[in-house]
């Protein structure tokens, strides 16, 4: 609504999930990616885990400044997200914009990507340094069309933590039984008080 209703000409435009954190670097990245009537920039950002499971609890997770780093332990590259994209208003009205009839979660910025892909623009794709998507809580709503429910489901699943440490929390009662072992083996006799 905000980029039809613009009159001062054709201005750059970014559109931001609200669980977003960008640096200003990111805003001059956005602009050199971004040409009108030529190149549209769907910047590929790192998302994180869960810090909870990350940080061991939630009465030892650091601030969120802290915990903006690049690590495969804290988060992932997230090539599977659409929602954040720089593009000039004329190229964002030409292409049709934003499908305003699909409801609920997901689906209208795919939508848009998609249309840029089959347009004459360059789509440019690539990591951007200084944009996270913070973690949070996801909820996937009953009322969803199955599709939709799946994609946020797969979302939910992969925001978590990584393979590695879910197989850690999975197995763990595992792990504490073979640690449990191990000690006994180490030390058959222990001493009876």
């Amino acid at each position: 609504v905000g980029a039809r209703a613009w009159k001062g000409g054709n201005v750059l435009l970014f559109f931001c999930d609200v669980d977003i954190y960008f640096t200003a670097d990111f805003l001059n990245t956005c602009r050199l990616n971004t040409q009108p009537g030529k190149k549209v920039f769907y910047p590929v950002l790192f998302s994180q885990y869960n810090p909870s499971l990350i940080y061991g609890g939630p009465d030892h997770i650091p601030p969120v400044k802290e915990q903006l780093m690049i690590k495969k332990d804290t988060g992932f590259w997230r090539d599977f997200g659409f929602g954040m994209t720089c593009q000039y208003r004329s190229d964002f009205i030409n292409i049709g914009g934003f499908d305003v009839d699909i409801k609920g979660w997901g689906g209208e910025d795919v939508h848009l990507y998609r249309k840029y892909l089959h347009s004459n623009l360059l789509v440019v794709r690539a990591p951007s340094r200084g944009l996270f998507h913070l973690w949070h809580e996801k909820r996937c709503a009953d009322e969803l069309p199955p599709d939709q429910f799946r994609m946020c489901m797969q979302s939910k699943a992969m925001n978590e933590a990584s393979h590695g440490q879910l197989g850690m929390l999975f197995f763990r009662h595992e792990i504490e039984a073979h640690l449990r072992k191990q000690r006994q083996q180490q030390n058959p006799n222990p001493k009876k008080t």
